[in-house]
């Protein structure tokens, strides 16, 4: 690990001598996307070396202390003695403190934490009461985007009678959303009686959420001859605001079948970018995750693969409390967490334990 820590301060002393430049040629030979490139890299590696420096400078108070309690002088000294003792003690604290955030900030990144994101949402098992709750989660996940102030836009949306979602395609643009929002991918489950319910039974519905992060058309490439495209008429309902025109576009993407259909705008060619857009999406995200299996076949704990099959939350409205069954977190305060309040603890307390099965592994790699 000090070997490795050392390699950094290295690293980061030639890249401040290029961002720097010995004369102002060296600047100029950097263009523009390679000079914020080299920035953002000291920056990144800058958080490890400052924190290394700090660990350095209070292993040598902590060599220091130790000395001074070992000399004869201190241990005929009971004050002085105290003093020490308890300055050693605090110093080894601070230290162990230190180590764990030098760990921390060692961890590798993963850069698709800083990218936009794709939100869908479907109603699944339970019917009404499943596209209910579904626009109850849609909501959740709006008044977040609104506290965090991220740029909300429906790319497509389905409803399922009054106030209830079939399903809805969501982009987010702003800071970091998907490493906000990643851990929210599986299916929500909710206990409640619907309004509906003359004997008070309580039913129990779900709704699949998925996450995936945006990537840009140069992360994602699609091959034209890989894309069926497909022209066809909007529908409508009862007879309301039908388009006249085949504004409707489904693509289908042969290698992989994924199909996206898309009818909300009135312009063919809208229609078409947005159907990109989610294609580009779900091909990002089939990469994504084929490379976490792989990473997770090697690993003995996970918090979750987030699948869409796997269950990852219970709302239960009787008892005023929702449940992340990953990590066994428990919240008496439905309301809060629907309202987009209180789901940062829940994604909090999630990342802590990302962190702390990559230190795990990160400690066995070292032995």
């Amino acid at each position: 690990m000090r070997s490795k820590l050392d390699s950094m301060k290295e690293v980061h002393e030639n890249l401040i001598k290029e961002i720097n430049g010995q004369s102002s040629s060296d600047v100029e030979s950097l263009t523009p996307q390679k000079f914020a490139e080299k920035t953002k890299h000291l920056h990144d590696i800058s958080l490890i070396t400052d924190k290394y420096s700090e660990v350095e400078a209070l292993i040598r108070d902590l060599h220091s202390l130790q000395q001074l309690l070992e000399d004869p002088v201190t241990a005929q000294d009971n004050e002085l003695l105290e003093m020490t003792k308890a300055e050693i003690k605090s110093t080894t604290m601070n230290g162990e403190k230190m180590e764990k955030e030098l760990l921390l900030f060692m961890l590798p990144k993963d850069s698709t934490d800083e990218a936009n994101a794709i939100l869908e949402i479907r109603a699944g098992t339970g019917g009404d009461e499943a596209g209910l709750f579904a626009a109850d989660i849609l909501r959740m996940y709006e008044r977040f985007a609104e506290r965090q102030r991220w740029k909300w836009d429906v790319i497509s949306r389905s409803n399922d009678g009054l106030g209830a979602i079939k399903d809805v395609t969501i982009s987010i643009t702003g800071s970091n959303v998907f490493g906000e929002l990643k851990f929210e991918s599986g299916v929500h489950r909710v206990q409640r009686v619907p309004a509906t319910e003359s004997q008070g039974r309580m039913h129990t519905s779900t709704v699949t959420v998925a996450i995936m992060p945006q990537p840009t058309e140069a992360q994602v490439h699609i091959n034209e001859s890989d894309v069926r495209v497909d022209v066809f008429r909007a529908s409508g309902s009862g007879g309301q605001k039908v388009n006249t025109t085949d504004s409707a576009i489904r693509l289908t993407h042969l290698p992989t079948g994924i199909v996206i259909a898309i009818q909300d705008e009135r312009s063919n060619q809208r229609n078409r970018a947005k159907a990109f857009t989610i294609l580009r999406a779900r091909l990002f995200e089939l990469e994504r995750q084929k490379l976490a299996t792989e990473r997770r076949n090697s690993r003995r704990k996970q918090i979750g693969s987030g699948s869409r099959s796997e269950k990852i939350r219970t709302y239960n409205f009787p008892q005023n409390r929702v449940t992340d069954h990953r990590i066994n977190k428990t919240l008496h305060e439905l309301e809060a967490v629907l309202d987009g309040e209180s789901l940062p603890e829940f994604i909090q307390a999630l990342r802590i334990e990302e962190q702390s099965d990559m230190l795990m592994c990160l400690n066995e790699d070292e032995s």
